[in-house]
């Protein structure tokens, strides 16, 4: 998902900000599959914050769809993206040709392909069910033109 935003946002005339440049926005995709998982995202944007006054920071996945009202709340965060609104997210960043995958794995050999989102197992450890309990898989002819390119 980070990846996909990523690409969208550069297909609108964005550019990544290096380590030490600052940034204009921030996204960040967030985990919550345990408590630490909460800590590091909520570390991570404040980190972004301070880092980036002026950044609007945006902030993705699990956790901001488990926790939004939380998440609004740290600083520097202009918008919480629960599950499944990135295309909208996208197009309210200027991006009118949506991608359907990712073009590129970075500098990585290998990635995962994603081909299905959410679960409906209820493992009694596991909190994804509650965040992204309705099953939507991705068309078949993108998983494969993603995966092949």
């Amino acid at each position: 998902e980070t990846e996909f935003v990523r690409e969208g946002l550069v297909r609108a005339g964005y550019a990544s900000a290096e380590e030490d440049e600052g940034a204009d926005l921030c996204v960040v995709n967030t985990c919550t599959v345990t408590a630490e998982g909460d800590a590091k995202s909520r570390q991570a944007i404040r980190r972004l914050a301070r880092r980036n006054p002026a950044a609007r920071i945006v902030v993705m996945g699990c956790y901001a769809t488990r926790a939004p009202e939380e998440v609004a709340g740290l600083p520097g965060v202009v918008e919480v993206v629960t599950e499944r609104e990135l295309p909208d997210l996208l197009g309210r960043f200027g991006v009118v040709d949506v991608p359907t995958g990712i073009s590129s794995f970075g500098d990585r050999h290998r990635a995962y392909v994603k081909v299905q989102d959410g679960c409906l197992l209820r493992c009694s450890f596991c909190i994804i069910p509650y965040v992204r309990p309705t099953m939507h898989s991705r068309p078949l002819d993108d998983i494969v033109a993603e995966s092949s390119g």
